[in-house]
């Protein structure tokens, strides 16, 4: 990864300060969709469950889909991105 930033023992030092700031914005989208994409996920769920398909495969790939996001959702809680 090219990094933008680096870490100095004064603190965090930048060279372009508007590539990083465009970074952290698109790093900022992807965590809004991904909490965005688990409350659909949950819905789509919800509903094939009230129609008995939690066999399907559709159920399944959205299940798979819910697990792996929560999954990253929980690395950037850890690393205090959310």
């Amino acid at each position: 990864m090219d990094r933008l930033t680096r870490r100095t023992p004064q603190g965090v030092e930048c060279d372009d300060t508007s590539a990083a700031l465009e970074k952290l914005a698109r790093c900022e989208d992807l965590c809004q969709y991904l909490e965005q994409r688990q409350d659909q996920l949950s819905q789509k769920l919800a509903d094939l469950r009230a129609a008995g398909k939690t066999k399907t495969t559709q159920f399944r790939e959205l299940m798979g889909e819910k697990l792996t996001n929560g999954h990253t959702i929980a690395l950037l809680h850890a690393n205090q991105l959310l």
